[in-house]
């Protein structure tokens, strides 16, 4: 059947699948001696894919006007349109950006430092983005008040030891659940693709979750996604992270930047144990259990971070203020 759908772009095809996301249905398609990449955009995450691509490619035009990283396109099928339905799923296609890779782990502190001035460029860029703003794609998506909401629903199931780390912190973020700029959403290192040699950045991808939020949601999620891959809270890729993402956004603040991962893991870890006791209706599980692992290792990382706290306030203060300088 997919290669059907891919058939509505192209007579002749390969598949396979491709990348290793919790979200979409992505293949990696080889068509008239070019490669492609064929996405099912997920229903039960995003219930509406027609905004989805509407606010895509809004963001997408703004992206376009920058001139340092490469911009991904989306391919017109044969009649013309660069979505569609069938038989009540949505497809897309995108047009497969060669001569890159996906660092993940991030390997070092230069790689980090392009991370975070990828993920700061694409604030500054889409903060020119005129009204109306970016209406999120899920509701309440990264909003810790919201998650929590629907944990009470099912909080009496989980682990004694995880209900009481979320007890004990769920008022303790309030400041960044204020929205204040436009935000890529999903800046987890595998949404950056690198040249070959895994120097620089040559593009950014997935953009479902574009949308007007607080500016420390893209910072933390970096810091907590580039210290996971690597299995290591390094105060040097926090650092790094800063010293590239700040330049481009003027409201970092010490605290806040700080602050960020630890709100950003919290809540990943609460999504995770939520989706556990719910049934596993939301992310991708290969077996029974696994997203019970995934809250654990991420209330782990959340303790790490909780224990640089200081440390890495003092840091973004030094930071910041070589970035000022």
């Amino acid at each position: 059947m997919i290669s059907d759908i891919a058939r509505l772009w192209f007579d002749d095809v390969q598949l396979e699948p491709l990348g290793s996301g919790h979200i979409h249905d992505t293949y990696l398609v080889t068509a008239a001696g070019s490669r492609y990449v064929l996405q099912k955009i997920s229903q039960s995450v995003f219930h509406d894919p027609e905004l989805v691509m509407s606010q895509t490619r809004r963001v997408l035009d703004l992206w376009s006007q920058q001139n340092t990283y490469v911009v991904p396109e989306l391919v017109d099928n044969s009649a013309g349109l660069d979505g569609c339905w069938v038989d009540g799923e949505y497809y897309r296609m995108w047009r497969y950006i060669e001569q890159t890779r996906v660092l993940n782990p991030i390997e070092n502190t230069a790689q980090a430092h392009a991370a975070g001035a990828a993920f700061g460029a694409f604030q500054a860029q889409l903060g020119q983005l005129p009204e109306p703003h970016l209406t999120p794609a899920i509701s309440g998506f990264l909003q810790l008040d919201h998650y929590l909401e629907r944990y009470d629903e099912v909080a009496a199931e989980a682990p004694r030891h995880l209900q009481a780390v979320v007890d004990r912190h769920r008022d303790l973020y309030a400041d960044l659940l204020i929205t204040n700029t436009t935000i890529h959403g999903d800046c987890k290192v595998n949404n950056l693709l690198f040249d070959e040699q895994g120097e620089s950045v040559v593009a950014m991808i997935d953009f479902d979750t574009a949308m007007f939020g607080h500016w420390a949601w893209d910072f933390g999620d970096l810091v907590r996604s580039v210290c996971f891959s690597a299995k290591r809270t390094s105060p040097e890729f926090f650092t790094a992270c800063l010293q590239g993402f700040a330049p481009h956004q003027p409201l970092t603040t010490a605290a806040t930047a700080a602050a960020a991962p630890c709100y950003v893991t919290l809540m990943l870890g609460v999504r995770f144990l939520t989706d556990h006791l719910c049934g596993d209706t939301y992310f991708k599980v290969d077996r029974p259990g696994e997203n019970l692992q995934r809250a654990q290792e991420q209330f782990d990382l959340f303790a790490a971070f909780k224990r640089q706290g200081k440390n890495w306030r003092s840091l973004a203060q030094e930071t910041l203020a070589q970035t000022a300088s």
